[in-house]
């Protein structure tokens, strides 16, 4: 092997086919019969026209929210109760995941999750259909019956338990809440929360209202507890959360007497532009000005500690860690160049109400289509919870479902408390279009830790892998080196908030020099390339450590070739992704195949439980002569599996034949791997409705790979809402001590690929 860098491979979408799918195993049934399910349903009815009847007026709308929770093992899309929900008149409006403790075969206790559906109905509807039920000579369709018995329970949310979400010491502040669609009644409920809040002491000049028809309506509002205890039972609402904001993250560190190094010498600067929603600069500081352009996106004056902050997180994006360069050394033109938009300080100081960034965010970015990249270093205070999308989350995927950008942003600070659920990620970090982005520091031997007050996973469902990548951010031992507000020494520091733009900058700088890459293709070979110290995602360090070489990114070598595929698959369809395999070498040794496949999903911010609208599994097939044969013994039921080779083990697959083995319609797939063939449980352990997948597969001998393939399934939650999938996938194999040049023999067997255009540093380079 040698070391010099090739261009990655792409127009890999040529050596794509079509698939048949193969069919799926049957499961045992345990759920009650449709005459019971029945009666249990019918008794639950009369208890939730009950609780209907003594709620006052004030608190309800003639459309009433009740909930459907769905048997654990029957919430999965294609158990969804459309039959039971059309015939009772009722409307999905969202939904959320509940959980279940059950002991298995083996006395063991294992959580599983179901659907918990959220339907409005009026009463009268409800009393139909009370009534449909009690009616002995309705012939009921296997589908409607089918969903009865699907059904766990039916009932009313009083909302008791939501003040469980502030804790025992909140008394006052900004909350969030949020409001179920109702469609051309939403006035009504508008107007009748906002009563209730006035008639219970509160302000309603602190209310801000945005309704993302025909998803939920978002309330920021400033309430006492007195308050909030009074308006929580109003039926529309379906959650509401603290939204704290403590300020831009805490700046753990200070200014030094250490003197900046020298800004760059250079007439020229990057046309690769990053943007960034922060505490604004300083334009005069020489390292700033001819790099960085200034948007004041609010009126308020600056304010040295924002300013300290955004000074921070920008010059990380344009230099990184300060800590290799001395006061006498001269600073690189930077690969990048910022658009600065300001946000801080909010209007007023003793009320921080986000919505006004978010409302500057929703404004500002499809204004500036040239920004493919932006970073965020701020968000509200406090983890996320399972049960809720909070507006900022909901706004940045929206912004970023098209391929047209993503954003870089910080997961929190506040890895470091006590409480395991008090450490998770802080949204908007929770996005599933984008970049959650933690921070690693070193220990004593030079090992790469989680920095201790990194927040840590899981994510939502939809991308429970959290943080995705993680990159230097300090510690107090070993801080990260900044410029300091006064232009002229460095400011040690530490912080997730120094991490993320390492990785929007590195984004920004391989989509603006790689011809082949967009957005979506940035994050799948960010993640690709990502190494974790473990070899294996986890909710510490998620995927890994970001890659900073470009040339490692972008790049293969003699032995080790990537390939990129950038495509499009129908809801439902499947593809195979022939994978470029140098077969027939004279080769024993190791082979390593890694992979990793990105999507752009819609989402839906009704459903927490179904946010991501769509997904891709995943089944890698080593060996397209190895096939799986299978007999059931008739007397003992038990089920024996054997692997044959279908061309150098044909003798013996001709007598497992007559012997009664039948053989599997594919051949043998990575089962380590494969969401085929499990429960829906299994496949969301697995990750299924994440957005990003990444596999490693080490081979110890090179035969056991023969013509390998990857089978990708397209999958959607709801029918007809999405159109078509985009995915990138990108995939290397390591022949790993290969003396040949397998790089050169991939190009010339498969001859469709081609060798990506990266662009030299000079090439990106503008006169100032």
């Amino acid at each position: 092997m040698d070391d010099i860098k090739r261009p990655i491979l792409g127009n890999g979408q040529e050596y794509i086919a079509p698939y048949d799918k193969d069919s799926g195993q049957l499961k045992e049934d345990k759920r009650p019969s449709f005459d019971e399910a029945k009666s249990r349903l019918l008794s639950e009815l009369g208890r939730i026209k009950g609780d209907i009847k003594r709620i006052s007026e004030d608190y309800k709308l003639d459309e009433i929210i009740i909930n459907l929770r769905m048997n654990v093992d029957y919430s999965s899309k294609s158990y969804y109760p459309e039959a039971l929900i059309t015939r009772s008149a009722a409307e999905e409006v969202g939904s959320k995941k509940w959980s279940k403790t059950v002991v298995n075969k083996k006395s063991q206790r294992k959580v599983k999750f179901g659907k918990d559906i959220f339907l409005k109905i009026s009463e009268d509807k409800l009393s139909e259909f009370e009534s449909l039920l009690l009616q002995n000579d309705v012939n009921f369709s296997k589908k409607f019956a089918e969903d009865i018995r699907n059904v766990e329970e039916m009932y009313f949310d009083d909302h008791s338990t939501i003040i469980n979400i502030f804790g025992t010491d909140w008394t006052e502040g900004r909350i969030e809440i949020v409001i179920h669609p109702f469609g051309k009644k939403e006035k009504d409920v508008i107007n009748k929360l906002l009563d209730l809040i006035k008639k219970n002491g509160g302000d309603t000049n602190k209310v801000s209202i945005r309704s993302y028809y025909p998803g939920p309506i978002f309330i920021s509002a400033y309430l006492r507890r007195t308050t909030l205890e009074k308006i929580l039972p109003f039926n529309p609402i379906r959650t509401a959360h603290p939204l704290e904001f403590k300020g831009l993250p805490k700046i753990r560190g200070g200014l030094t007497n250490f003197t900046l190094p020298r800004q760059s010498n250079s007439n020229m600067k990057s046309n690769i532009i990053l943007g960034v929603f922060d505490g604004g600069i300083n334009p005069d500081i020489p390292h700033l000005e001819s790099y960085v352009s200034e948007f004041e996106t609010i009126k308020t004056q600056k304010d040295k500690d924002y300013l300290q902050h955004g000074i921070g997180v920008v010059g990380a994006a344009l230099y990184g860690d300060l800590k290799k360069y001395s006061s006498n050394d001269i600073l690189p033109t930077p690969p990048i160049s910022v658009h600065s938009f300001r946000v801080f300080p909010l209007s007023d100081p003793k009320d921080y109400d986000l919505y006004e960034v978010i409302d500057i965010i929703e404004k500002e970015v499809p204004k500036n289509p040239n920004i493919k990249v932006y970073n965020l270093s701020l968000g509200p205070y406090g983890p996320i919870e399972d049960d809720y999308i909070s507006r900022f989350t909901y706004v940045i995927d929206e912004l970023s479902k098209d391929n047209k950008r993503w954003f870089a942003i910080a997961v929190g600070n506040d890895g470091d408390l006590p409480n395991d659920d008090d450490k998770r990620i802080q949204a908007p970090a929770d996005a599933v279009n984008n970049l959650g982005v933690g921070a690693f520091t070193y220990d004593n031997c030079n090992n790469i830790i989680r920095a201790p007050y990194s927040c840590i996973g899981d994510g939502r469902e939809g991308c429970k892998v959290k943080p995705d990548i993680v990159a230097f951010g300090g510690c107090d031992k070993n801080p990260f080196q900044l410029i300091g507000v006064d232009g002229a020494c460095k400011y040690f520091a530490q912080g997730t908030s120094f991490a993320s733009p390492l990785v929007a900058r590195k984004a920004a700088e391989i989509i603006g020099r790689c011809n082949m890459v967009d957005p979506l293709l940035a994050r799948a070979l960010l993640i690709h390339t990502a190494k974790h110290p473990n070899g294996k995602h986890d909710k510490f360090l998620g995927y890994g450590a970001l890659c900073e070489d470009t040339s490692e990114i972008l790049g293969c070598n003699s032995n080790k070739v990537t390939v990129v595929y950038q495509s499009t698959i129908l809801p439902s369809k499947y593809a195979k992704l022939n994978i470029p395999f140098l077969n027939n070498l004279d080769y024993s040794g190791k082979v390593e195949i890694e992979y990793t496949i990105a999507i752009m999903t819609p989402i839906n911010p009704k459903d927490t439980e179904d946010y991501t609208l769509s997904c891709i599994e995943d089944t890698f097939y080593p060996n397209i002569n190895i096939y799986t044969y299978s007999y059931k013994d008739p007397n003992t039921g038990k089920v024996g599996n054997k692997k044959r080779h279908k061309i150098n083990q044909r003798d013996d697959i001709e007598r497992l034949l007559s012997e009664g083995w039948s053989e599997s319609k594919a051949p043998a797939s990575d089962s380590k791997n494969s969401n085929k063939y499990k429960t829906e449980q299994e496949r969301r352990a697995n990750f299924k409705w994440d957005t990003v997948v990444k596999r490693r597969l080490p081979y110890a001998r090179y035969s056991a790979l023969e013509y390998p393939y990857l089978v990708i399934h397209a999958m959607e939650r709801q029918n007809g809402v999405v159109e078509k999938l985009h995915y990138a996938a990108v995939i290397t194999i390591n022949y790993c001590d290969y003396d040949g040049n397998s790089y050169e023999e991939t190009q010339q067997i498969y001859n469709k690929l081609e060798a990506a255009r990266v662009r030299g540093v000079n090439e990106i380079m503008i006169h100032l």
